[in-house]
C-alpha cells in the first residue's frame, strides 16, 4: 500500500513538472511619456526589457500633429508570459500590477494608468 501511494505520487510529481506553463496576460493602460527626456523607442525597449513582457505595443490617443510637444500620450498594450515568476511563488494579477509599477518607474515614462478591468488571460 505504502509503495503504491509513493508511485502515485512520483508519477504525479513528473506529470506536474513536465506540462508547460501557460499563463499568459494581457493589460491596456494609458502611457504618457516625455520625448524631451528620451525617445519613445528607448522607452517601449526599457519597458520590453521587464522581467516577463513579451510584447508591447502602442497606440497614438491623438494625430501625431496635435500631441503634446513635450508628453507623448497613447495607449499601451502589455502581453506578460508567467513562467518567470514560476519559482517565485507563481503568477497571478498582482503580478500585473507589479508590472505596472516598473513601467511607472522607467525612465522617461511620466505615467501609466492601467485599468485593472483590462488585466485578462490570453
Amino acid at each position: 500500500m505504502k509503495s503504491n501511494i509513493k508511485q502515485l505520487i512520483r508519477e504525479e510529481i513528473k506529470r506536474i513538472l513536465s506540462e508547460e506553463y501557460q499563463d499568459k496576460y494581457k493589460m491596456v493602460g494609458g502611457l504618457v511619456t516625455n520625448l524631451e527626456m528620451r525617445p519613445q523607442k528607448e522607452i517601449l525597449s526599457d519597458i520590453r526589457a521587464i522581467t516577463g513582457v513579451t510584447i508591447v505595443s502602442e497606440k497614438e490617443y491623438l494625430d501625431y500633429h496635435e500631441q503634446d510637444k513635450r508628453n507623448f500620450k497613447a495607449t499601451l498594450t502589455v502581453k506578460v508570459d508567467g513562467y518567470p515568476f514560476i519559482k517565485a511563488g507563481g503568477f497571478n494579477r498582482q503580478k500585473m500590477e507589479d508590472i505596472a509599477a516598473q513601467i511607472r518607474k522607467v525612465e522617461g515614462v511620466v505615467g501609466f494608468n492601467l485599468n485593472p478591468e483590462t488585466i485578462e488571460t490570453i
